[in-house]
């Protein structure tokens, strides 16, 4: 193997189709034989009953051909633009160790290529991966039904939003504590705009940093039509909000409690569980329990709902995937997933969410990285950082009129109040190598200097040292330590979670074992035609693991992310190359969530053009996800009918 493969972890020369032209493993003797058995003569053949108006007249205009070495070095190189510094942000999206499994099992081509488990006699080994996912959030979070299909927090709070509206008849209003992450928010507003679905926010209280209770009462009862209220358990300040009192506020009004949690923080010794809340719906991000930041993405929408004796109806409101028991033709159990008349290709405009092909393989990695943690290991990880967090603030306070913001609660996240303009010692701080904190002055009335400092088990007494030195430079010593205030009992989880503890070893020969359960393109002829269904280069997988990528957060400073701005830059001019459009962008993680994007924007361009256009045609032979888009976007459906073969024609359309 040449020697610039060497540091490769797998050998592109042993590997069928990595070396060829475009991944294409047919010899041009294999090529010629399919040629003669459908009496063409050549591949542009194939093409010729297309009208040459619909057709390319000349190649477009892209980046140029790299071999597979310099591609190599090509995609370093990139890497090794981004500036990955010792860093204390989380705030969006936390920061914790990668267990050691996650690498392993994203190798296992058996369950990276296979696909999405609509067949469940083709994807068993998919199908235990997400049980195992869903098995362990129940644990953690005392939730029975937890889903594996979900984009990222941000959506998947929306989903919990229209959850609620569906299961309280005639109400059309959510209230959001504007104490959730800010960009959650902004994603729900978006989905929102011209739908029926209305949101109203309440402010955090400036003096403690959390949500006043009275004033969340006082705001709920003046809404006609609330459907339920959305509040983290650890705010966008760092702070504890009392949970515990807004459930049962909820409760109280009768409507929906929707908790955004952190499921890391629910480990043994670590925060109270909703379910011991009595929370009614649950969201949260499970990104940071399988990788790192990786620039924002993939995501992993955490999704729960209680499924029991007293409850077995709530569930058929909400959208997503379940994984449950079954039996097969011959009464073996088996897996699969329950609930799926509800989903897009099956209900269509009517399904209860467009969620289809998405970031199910990262709930894979989330079960297999908690199960390698196991107990132990969970509450280490929490407990790591919240100690961390508790030597921080005592060290940073001792500088002069630095203080703690707020005498609230915290648990691994805390905002300091600054005697300095924020933004200039955030820079300051990028300048000597630490990616600081976020500035979160504008999250609270009034005129304060405050940044959010957060802590996770990445984090050494080295950094901490760094930290501390760093404001040694830039603050005198003050004179008094803060009072840390501790956290109330009935904030904390009392029981430990009881999750089992494998070794290493045993868990790799069992995923290794459930990627061979599955049928994939790298084993066989996979003839099921989908946007899923191609072959995924190994140098994809290395290139997205270069640490370069992986450790930059996305709420970095932008000169020191340059490296993951040129990957989508790069790749935006070369689609509007491709597609000839003035504007692309890379934001969607999924087919359907791009046509949902799409489709909010037609709506804002007949919205600001003074129409109101609220009927979109969709062919019959449309991919379900179109009508359930159309309609989670606020639109009407029209079906259109086709020919035999589900041509649309212009006389269908004018009818």
């Amino acid at each position: 193997m040449p020697s610039n493969f060497s540091h490769l972890p797998y050998q592109p020369t042993k590997l069928p189709r990595e070396l060829t032209k475009y991944y294409i493993s047919a010899t041009e003797e294999e090529l010629d034989e399919m040629l003669k058995s459908l009496e063409l003569k050549n591949l542009d053949e194939l093409f010729s009953h297309l009208p040459k108006e619909v057709m390319f007249d000349q190649a477009p205009e892209i980046c140029d051909e790299l071999d597979y070495e310099h591609l190599i070095t090509h995609l370093e190189s990139i890497a090794a633009k981004n500036k990955v510094k010792t860093s204390f942000i989380g705030d969006g999206l936390k920061n914790y160790r990668v267990p050691e499994i996650v690498p392993f099992v994203s190798d296992i081509r058996g369950l990276t290529t296979a696909y999405t488990p609509y067949q469940p006699e083709r994807s068993q080994g998919t199908l235990a991966t997400l049980w195992m996912y869903s098995s362990t959030l129940s644990m953690l979070t005392g939730f029975e039904a937890i889903n594996a299909s979900l984009y990222d927090r941000a959506s998947g709070i929306y989903e919990a939003i229209n959850t609620s509206i569906r299961l309280k008849r005639g109400t059309d209003t959510v209230l959001i504590l504007e104490s959730n992450y800010p960009g959650d928010i902004e994603v729900v507003r978006t989905h929102a705009k011209e739908t029926k679905v209305k949101i109203e926010t309440i402010a955090v209280d400036p003096k403690t940093g959390i949500t006043d209770i009275s004033a969340l009462k006082e705001k709920a009862s003046s809404i006609s039509n609330l459907a339920g209220i959305v509040f983290p358990q650890v705010n966008n300040l760092g702070n504890l909000e009392d949970v515990h009192g807004i459930s049962a506020l909820c409760k109280d009004l009768g409507i929906k409690s929707i908790a955004v949690f952190d499921p890391m923080l629910l480990a043994t010794g670590g925060l109270v569980p909703p379910s011991e809340y009595h929370a009614d719906i649950i969201v949260g991000e499970g990104q940071h329990l399988a990788i790192g930041p990786n620039f924002g993405g993939p995501g992993l929408g955490i999704f729960g709902i209680r499924y029991n004796e007293k409850n077995k109806l709530d569930i058929r409101s909400t959208p997503g995937r379940y994984i449950g028991k079954a039996r097969d033709a011959d009464g073996n159990a088996c897996l699969s997933m329950v609930l799926s008349t509800r989903e897009q290709h099956i209900r269509r405009d009517k399904a209860t969410s467009n969620i289809c092909s998405n970031q199910s393989f990262l709930a894979t990695l989330v079960g297999a990285g908690i199960l390698n943690r196991g107990e132990k290991g969970m509450s280490e990880s929490c407990l790591a950082g919240r100690e961390m967090a508790l030597k921080a603030a005592k060290a940073l306070t001792n500088f002069a009129d630095v203080n703690l913001a707020f005498n609230t609660p915290f648990f691994n996240e805390f905002t300091l109040e600054l005697p300095v303009n924020t933004t200039d010692l955030i820079s300051k701080a990028a300048a000597a190598g630490i990616h600081l904190g976020i500035d979160v002055s504008a999250r609270v009335e009034g005129s304060r200097n405050l940044i959010l400092i957060s802590f996770f088990d990445i984090h050494t007494d080295h950094d901490l040292d760094k930290l501390i030195s760093f404001f040694a430079e830039n603050f005198s010593t003050g004179d008094s330590e803060a009072n840390i205030p501790s956290i109330p009992e009935n904030l904390l989880r009392k029981d430990p979670v009881g999750l089992p503890d494998f070794s290493l070893d045993e868990l790799k020969t069992f995923y290794t074992k459930l990627g061979k359960q599955n049928v994939s393109p790298d084993d066989s002829i996979y003839p099921l035609g989908s946007c899923t269904m191609k072959y995924n280069p190994y140098i994809n997988d290395y290139a997205a693991g270069l640490s370069g990528f992986t450790d930059i957060h996305p709420q970095a400073p932008e000169a020191d992310a340059q490296g993951c701005l040129e990957i989508i830059y790069e790749t935006q001019e070369i689609f509007k190359n491709l597609t000839g459009l003035a504007g692309v962008t890379t934001q969607p993680v999924a087919g359907a969530q791009g046509e949902l994007v799409g489709i909010k924007m037609f709506q804002a361009y007949h919205k600001d053009r003074g129409e109101n256009r609220d009927v979109i045609l969709i062919p019959r032979t449309a991919h379900g996800t179109n009508p359930a888009t159309a309609t989670m976007a606020g639109f009407e459906t029209k079906t259109v009918d086709g020919k035999k073969v589900g041509i649309i024609t212009v006389e269908a359309n004018d009818h």
